[in-house]
């Protein structure tokens, strides 16, 4: 297997790991995945007195956030079995991680969940590391084997 291969299965299993715990901690504290996400945002949503813009706004991160879990279903599949991901939805995807605080290295919010560790500046911090290495190790891997490069290494 090549680096390019390696890049995508080793983000891959990150998007398999953070599907995995979302089921995990979801069940564990009782809950049904999704289910219980929704009932609980909208039963809590009047009680936050927002409505108008900001309660459209909030309404839509809400929704973004969602829409990425069942997205990771998707990257997942691509990155691991095709080692491949297109263009669109890979930055369509990292704008919601970005807009949903959802860290790509899976294994950073694990290991500041089961250490304890709360300081917030270091988990903003470790999260932006996380989404800069995701995207620049995916734009070159993608990069890599392009056919402009392959074109380009044969002049």
């Amino acid at each position: 297997m090549n680096l390019k291969n390696k890049i995508f299965v080793f983000w891959g299993i990150m998007d398999v790991l953070a599907l995995a715990s979302y089921f995990v901690f979801s069940l564990q504290s009782g809950n049904i995945p999704f289910y219980s996400d929704i009932k609980g945002f909208y039963n809590t949503y009047p009680q936050l007195g927002v409505s108008g813009l900001t309660g459209g706004f909030l309404q839509f991160l809400f929704l973004i956030n969602i829409a990425l879990i069942v997205s990771l279903v998707f990257s997942a599949w691509m990155m691991t079995v095709k080692k491949e991901i297109n263009n669109v939805f890979f930055i369509v995807q990292e704008i919601a991680r970005l807009l949903s605080l959802k860290c790509s290295l899976t294994l950073i919010p694990l290991f500041l969940h089961f250490t304890g560790f709360s300081v917030a500046w270091v988990a903003i911090t470790l999260f932006l590391l996380s989404e800069v290495l995701k995207i620049a190790s995916v734009s070159w891997a993608k990069r890599k084997n392009s056919p402009q490069t392959d074109a380009a290494l044969s002049r």
